[in-house]
C-alpha cells in the first residue's frame, strides 16, 4: 500500500508544491498546533479558535473545500460548526490513527454530523454526507484522517468497501475506513517508523503524527512530476488552485475586513478615522493582517 521510498519521494513532491502556496498549507498550520495544543490548551479552545479559523481559512480556500458552493457561506457555517464540536475535539485530538478504535464513537459522530451539515442544511440524503466536507478541516484540524477527496478516493486501495469510491459517505462507512487504515499501520511498522521519521525531520517532534496527511500526500501526489506540475484531467480540478490564487485570496480577504469594519461603525465602536485608519494598515502592514482582523472581531464582541 505504502512504499517507504516512493513515500519520501511524493513528499519531496508535494513539499514544492505547497510550498508555492501562501500560507504552506500542511506544514505550516500543522506547526501552529504542536505550538499550541499541551494538555490544558487546544487549538478550538475559547482562546484559540478565533486563531485557528483565521489560519484555516485561507487553506481551505486554496483546496477549494467549498466546492460547488459559495466559500463565504460554507465557512461562516464552519465557524458555527467549530463552536459545537470543541469539546468532542478536545477527546479525540490526543488519539493518533493507530488508537482509533479506542476513540469513543459518540466524539467522532458528533463532529461527523456538525461538520456534514454544512453543505447539506436542512436536507436529508439517504446516501451519506459530502464526505470532503468532514474530512478535509478534520485532515488539518487532527490530522488523523485523510481528506478523501476525489484526486484520493480514486487512488487509495478501497478495502473491498462498497461506496468508497463515491462522493457521500455514512458515518459507518469512514470509522471502516479508518480501521481499515489503523490496522494497516499496525502491521506495517517499517512504514510507521518511516512516517515517525518525516515529523520528526519536518517538525521536530514525533509526540503526535499528522497519519491521515502523510496518507493523503501519498495519494494524491501519484501522477503528479517532479518538476511540480498537475495532470489535466477531471479528478485534478477538485483541488487545482485557482487562476491568480494570491490576488484572488486577498480581494475576498478585503471584502470581509470592510464587512467587519461596516459592523464595528454601525455599533458605534469605530469612527470614519479609525475605518479608514484599520483598513490602511491592513493594506500596508500584510504580515500583521491575521492579528489585526482578529482584535477587531474581539472589539465586535464586546
Amino acid at each position: 500500500m505504502i512504499n517507504i521510498e516512493e513515500f519520501k519521494k511524493r513528499y519531496r513532491i508535494f513539499e514544492r508544491l505547497d510550498f508555492k502556496n501562501h500560507p504552506h498549507t500542511f506544514y505550516e498550520f500543522w506547526r501552529y498546533k504542536l505550538k499550541v495544543e499541551n494538555q490544558d490548551n487546544h487549538i478550538l479552545d475559547n482562546d484559540n479558535k478565533i486563531a485557528t479559523l483565521s489560519k484555516l481559512r485561507p487553506i481551505l480556500k486554496i483546496w477549494q473545500w467549498h466546492r460547488p458552493y459559495e466559500f463565504k457561506t460554507c465557512f461562516q457555517l464552519l465557524e458555527k460548526s467549530v463552536e459545537n464540536i470543541s469539546d468532542s475535539y478536545d477527546e479525540i485530538r490526543n488519539f493518533s490513527l493507530i488508537k482509533f478504535d479506542e476513540i469513543p464513537e459518540k466524539y467522532l459522530e458528533k463532529i461527523w454530523n456538525e461538520l456534514g451539515s454544512i453543505k447539506d442544511q436542512g436536507t436529508h440524503n439517504s446516501y451519506g454526507k459530502l464526505v470532503m466536507t468532514i474530512t478535509k478541516p478534520l485532515m488539518f484540524l487532527w490530522g488523523q484522517t485523510p481528506a478523501f477527496d476525489s484526486v484520493v478516493r480514486a487512488k487509495m486501495p478501497s478495502f473491498n468497501l462498497e461506496g468508497f469510491k463515491n462522493t457521500r459517505w455514512g458515518f459507518d462507512l469512514w470509522i471502516s475506513v479508518m480501521k481499515k487504515l489503523q490496522g494497516y499501520l499496525n502491521h506495517n511498522t517499517r512504514v510507521v517508523v518511516s512516517f515517525r521519521k518525516m515529523s520528526i525531520e519536518k517538525y521536530g517532534t514525533d509526540k503526535l503524527l499528522p497519519f491521515g496527511q502523510f496518507f493523503d500526500l501519498y495519494y494524491w501526489t501519484q501522477d503528479k512530476q517532479d518538476d511540480g506540475s498537475k495532470k489535466e484531467d477531471s479528478a485534478c480540478k477538485e483541488k487545482k488552485p485557482v487562476v491568480d490564487l494570491k490576488k484572488t485570496r486577498e480581494q475576498e480577504e478585503f471584502r470581509n475586513l470592510i464587512d467587519l469594519l461596516g459592523k464595528l461603525k454601525r455599533k458605534g465602536k469605530i469612527s470614519d478615522v479609525e475605518w479608514r485608519s484599520y483598513s490602511k494598515q491592513w493594506r500596508d502592514y500584510s504580515h500583521h493582517r491575521d492579528s489585526l482582523v482578529e482584535r477587531l472581531k474581539l472589539m465586535l464582541e464586546k
